[in-house]
């Protein structure tokens, strides 16, 4: 815990430097520009600064009228204000000097100009893509709109990101990857990163950052690569929001979110309720020497999905701010399976038994979060602190009765409830000496603790009651700590960019197993981060990357209790697992023209200790899995993207990543190796009258497994919009996979001993037509102004 509290003590050592002043030699002037008429703020004024007749800087006013220009050297000068429709206003001469460093100029007026003149309409508009040094940001609010879309849908027109059927991301062949929301981890809104994306709406989302390199800052564990979705906040006094609707015959849902800003206060609030309902199915087929096996499932699911939450965020002044948030999330859903069960011992299969079960799941869960911002008058220096505390509930289970020969002839039940406490508090503070050297440097600090309590029961037909299973019921209890502290450096020299640095995570476990204590070791893990970028020119630039990375196993994989609600399969997790540690390596090529974005990565993963699902064949043909760091999972693969715009009107972009896959168990005496290939298109295209149809498509090929491998899914979407003149209204109706109104996945493992052959259908036609409404008043966009194509 050292490292942690050193560098907490850092960070509030250099708090206490951020009111410093300028320099000596520099000085500051800021006012405030309103409207002569209504007295309100005129947003987005030129603010240019003379000396003499020589212009020397300028800057536009914040969406209050307001502006500072910083660093000015000692001298006289004047300003010059002006805005479309309004007079241009000089001000009176004035003179910065050592004795007077800083200058408020107070509240200027603009009056406007009574030239009556013809309309014009002037268009400006960022790019769809700009780069970064460590990735690219793509500026979602130039789509055309969608009713009803969300941020998956959103996320499917990003380039390099992969989006499947159900909402998971994955980028350049890895899907672990961390997601933010206005710089918060999406855990606050859901506990997994699609559920999350599914409340906030497409329509509030301005831009997304995907950080295909993240520096030492973002920590080691499933981060190989960083979405940040930024939304829409009010510019002035207002009050806004979104309201929709989805009829489907899979799902129902509403949706409203809203903001209301007034002076320095700023509330923003949303919640989403959605009801889903699905038909699955799957055979299973297992043969060894001497046994033959099949089983048909076929399963009903209906369920809930309720979210929602405030934040309220208040500015103390322009550099510095203070949020607080709280979410409520409850997801309760139910399957009913109907198993028939048929055996075989070198014979024809005959029937053996069929099962019924029934599993309900609840979820219920609170977030806390806190939030203090605060930034030098330079704007070199700026400090964060955030605070995330989460309450989690959880009930799982299921009731099974048997039936054999037309009579039930075994039941059993199962409960289980877990309690999940989360705290994260996390300090940063990064400092700009220069334009050409950047430093951070923070501190985390992350604690979970999870207590399961699971409860077996069989069926006493006695008396026609359940009896306790003492042998199978247990009680699970998991606590880790992770202490975290790095540091890290950007350095620009001409055309070569550096970002190098280290972060260090202690993790300390302790875990507690039907009474007994388990043996589980601290580890310290030390993960080196480097990115050497060289610009080849205005518009292109190449990547050179390493990092380590890890995973620490999943509370799901370490709980050791026993469930056998299948007959066939035995599942239990491994209290001993170890976190995995891969080795990272890419090599990247961007390019970022006018109408074309390309982007190509090659890149290397070799992870020695691969966390991996073990099967082993009992003699009765029983599966009993596990996981085990029994495998090297090693990848080379190759990423490509191309994203056309040859208009206003039609976007079009695909990526294709093909990957080589080794894996291998000396332990168990396995190996796999093969070819994976993942493929996404999507499209948009704005047509007349406010009408735009959308296409989207994700197919990957086989996933290969230590013991066999999974065919590739096989989803893809038509969405055809009309927005009303006023840009207030928005209907779609969304189409997806209506040609295939199911997808089958088949999963195969083979062993020395067995071969089995799952196949599982799944239900992925959904039509829904949606519509949207804009609330409150129609918002004020910030000034559009063409950049460069390499930002940094």
């Amino acid at each position: 815990m050292k490292p942690f509290i050193f560098i907490l003590l850092l960070l509030v050592l250099r708090l206490l430097s951020l009111q410093a002043q300028e320099p000596g030699n520099q000085g500051r002037v800021e006012g405030t520009v309103v409207d002569s008429l209504t007295q309100k703020a005129v947003p987005f004024a030129t603010v240019s600064l003379f000396r003499g007749d020589s212009l020397v800087t300028g800057t536009l006013t914040d969406s209050l009228g307001r502006f500072a220009l910083v660093r000015i050297p000692m001298g006289t000068y004047y300003l010059t204000i002006s805005s479309v429709g309004y007079r241009p206003v000089p001000t009176p001469v004035w003179t910065l000097s050592a004795e007077h460093p800083t200058l408020e100029l107070g509240t200027i007026v603009l009056s406007q100009d009574a030239k009556m003149l013809k309309t014009v309409t002037v268009r400006g508009q960022k790019p769809l893509i700009e780069q970064r040094v460590d990735g690219l940001t793509f500026n979602a609010e130039n789509l055309p709109a969608i009713a009803g879309s969300d941020a998956a849908d959103v996320l499917r027109k990003v380039p390099l990101l992969s989006v499947d059927a159900n909402g998971s991301l994955s980028l350049r062949g890895s899907s672990r990857i961390r997601v933010f929301i206005d710089g918060k981890p999406s855990e606050i809104y859901a506990s997994s990163v699609a559920d999350a994306l599914k409340t906030i709406s497409g329509e509030s989302i301005v831009k997304v950052d995907v950080i295909t390199h993240p520096s030492a800052r973002y920590e080691a564990e499933g981060t190989d690569g960083v979405v940040n979705i930024t939304t829409r906040k009010s510019p002035e006094n207002a009050t806004n929001g979104n309201l929709r609707a989805i009829l489907g015959n899979r799902t129902e849902n509403i949706m409203s979110d809203g903001q209301h800003k007034s002076g320095k206060w700023l509330l923003k609030a949303d919640g989403f309720y959605q009801k889903f309902w699905n038909r699955n199915g799957a055979v299973l087929e297992r043969e060894a020497p001497s046994l033959h096996i099949v089983q048909k499932n076929e399963s009903r699911q209906i369920g809930d999905f309720l979210v929602g939450g405030f934040n309220v965020l208040y500015s103390l002044d322009s550099l510095k701010t203070v949020t607080f948030g709280y979410r409520a999330r409850w997801s309760p859903f139910r399957t009913r399976t109907v198993s028939n069960h048929f055996y075989g011992e070198n014979e024809p299969l005959q029937p053996a038994f069929r099962r019924h079960i029934d599993t309900p799941v609840g979820n219920t869960g609170s977030t806390f979060s806190a939030g203090y911002t605060a930034a030098s008058n330079d704007k070199r220096k700026e400090f964060s602190l955030l605070g995330l505390y989460f309450l989690f509930t959880g009930t799982n289970g299921y009731e099974l009765e048997q039936v054999t020969r037309n009579e039930i002839d075994y039941g059993e039940i199962f409960n289980s409830k877990t309690r999940n406490r989360d705290l994260i508090l996390q300090a940063d503070y990064t400092h700009s000496f220069t334009k050409q050297l950047n430093w951070e440097t923070g501190g985390k600090l992350t604690r979970k603790v999870l207590n399961s309590d699971s409860r077996f029961g069989t069926y006493d037909f006695d008396h026609q009651t359940y009896k306790n299973d003492p042998i199978r019921s247990n009680f699970f209890s998991y606590e880790s700590t992770v202490y975290a502290a790095y540091t890290s450096f950007s350095v620009r020299l001409d055309k070569w960019q550096l970002v190098a640095g280290t972060r260090f995570e202690q993790t300390d476990l302790k875990a507690v197993f039907r009474a007994t204590p388990l043996r589980m070791p601290s580890f310290q893990n030390v993960v080196p981060n480097l990115l050497i970028s060289r610009t080849l020119s205005p518009k292109s630039s190449l990547k050179l990357s390493y990092t380590v990375k890890l995973v620490r196993p999943y509370f799901s994989l370490l709980n050791p209790t026993v469930n056998n609600s299948d007959s066939l399969n035995i599942q239990f997790g491994n209290p001993h697992l170890r976190p995995e540690l891969t080795r990272r390596y890419q090599l990247n090529y961007v390019r970022n023209a006018t109408r074309f974005f390309t982007a190509i990565g090659l890149f290397y993963n070799d992870n020695r200790n691969s966390i991996e699902s073990i099967r082993t064949a009992r003699p009765d043909g029983v599966f009993e899995s596990t996981w085990q760091n029994v495998g090297q999972n090693r990848r080379l693969g190759v990423s490509l993207t191309l994203n056309w715009k040859p208009s206003a009107r039609l976007n079009l972009s695909a990526t294709m990543t093909p990957q080589y896959v080794w894996l291998k168990s000396r332990a168990l005496n396995l190996s796999n190796h093969g070819l994976m290939r993942e493929f996404v298109l999507n499209g948009s295209y704005k047509l007349p009258h406010g009408f735009s149809v959308d296409f989207y498509g994700f197919f990957d090929a086989n996933t290969l497994q230590l013991q066999g491998y999974r065919t590739g899914w096989k989803y893809y979407s038509l969405t055809v919009s009309r927005e009303s003149k006023s840009k207030r209204f928005v209907m779609s109706l969304r189409m997806d996979t209506i040609l295939t109104p199911h997808t089958f996945i088949t999963e195969e493992t083979v062993t020395d001993t067995f071969r089995q052959t799952q196949t599982y259908r799944v239900q992925n036609q959904h039509i829904r037509l949606t519509v949207a409404y804009k609330l409150g008043k129609k918002e004020i966009k910030g000034p559009r102004i063409r950049q460069a194509e390499n930002p940094d």
